[in-house]
């Protein structure tokens, strides 16, 4: 073979290799979900100016421990990817309620501002974010109309359906108190209602979301937490996840 010709092949070649070596590297890269630690947490979701509104659960970072998985797609493509074995919710004021912003991963928040009624807390904005390997989108709505998520004043029994659009994404949920109960956090019992919300999505995103909460009357946030995601259309998640509160009191947001 001559001398001239072998770099004609030669070259190709290498370059294929490494395209091949590049994509294998972000295949695996991200099939990967990243830990937050409390302090990034409350760095990047905790901050603001604005007054705490009586009748908000205590401003900081709520830790918990976390289990399950994830599986993201776009198109064809699909990336499954465990969650982080820690997890964070770090509320912050906001005007008239707050901020509650749940953090799954570096690749997987989700934020709910919620104005704060005597009948309750209204759910008026929704900002997800979705990412693979730094990659991905924000997506920020105003709910229409704001929904009623947590009364007030819940016992067993009592019932409520939050209704609203998201753009032109349809959601709605029906929710149940279904018992009084109490569970051990960090060595101390705390009195919770297990509630169990069902919601049904329907327009460019279809599916549902299951949720079974522990929630705390006196934190007016969950203890315990078991989630079930099936959303299928431009974009498709599907996410199982657990969290248990590890601390009765938030740390400050830095």
């Amino acid at each position: 073979m001559s001398r001239l010709v072998r770099p004609v092949i030669l070259i190709p070649l290498v370059l294929a290799l490494v395209l091949i070596g590049l994509g294998a590297w972000w295949w695996s890269q991200a099939g990967s979900s990243t830990p937050v630690s409390d302090d990034q947490a409350g760095r990047e979701y905790g901050s603001s100016d604005a007054p705490v509104v009586p009748g908000a659960p205590k401003s900081g970072v709520w830790s918990y421990r976390a289990s399950g998985d994830e599986t993201v797609g776009l198109g064809p493509a699909t990336i499954d990817r465990d969650l982080p074995a820690k997890a964070q919710i770090v509320v912050r004021p906001a005007a008239k309620g707050f901020w509650r912003t749940l953090v799954l991963s570096e690749e997987h928040v989700e934020a709910s501002r919620l104005r704060i009624a005597p009948a309750g807390e209204y759910l008026e904005e929704r900002v997800t974010t979705l990412k693979v390997t730094g990659f991905g989108r924000d997506d920020r709505e105003r709910l229409v109309p704001p929904a009623l998520v947590y009364p007030s004043a819940m016992e067993p029994g009592d019932t409520w359906t939050e209704r609203y659009m998201l753009d032109k994404v349809r959601v709605v949920t029906r929710s149940r108190v279904l018992r009084a109960d109490t569970v051990q956090v960090d060595g101390a019992s705390v009195k919770v209602l297990v509630i169990d919300k069902r919601g049904t999505v329907s327009g460019p995103l279809a599916g549902g979301r299951t949720d079974r909460i522990w929630w705390s009357p006196d934190m007016r946030m969950p203890v315990r937490w078991v989630m079930h995601t099936t959303l299928d259309g431009f974009a498709s998640l599907r996410m199982d996840a657990e969290l248990t509160l590890t601390r009765a009191a938030p740390d400050p947001a830095s």
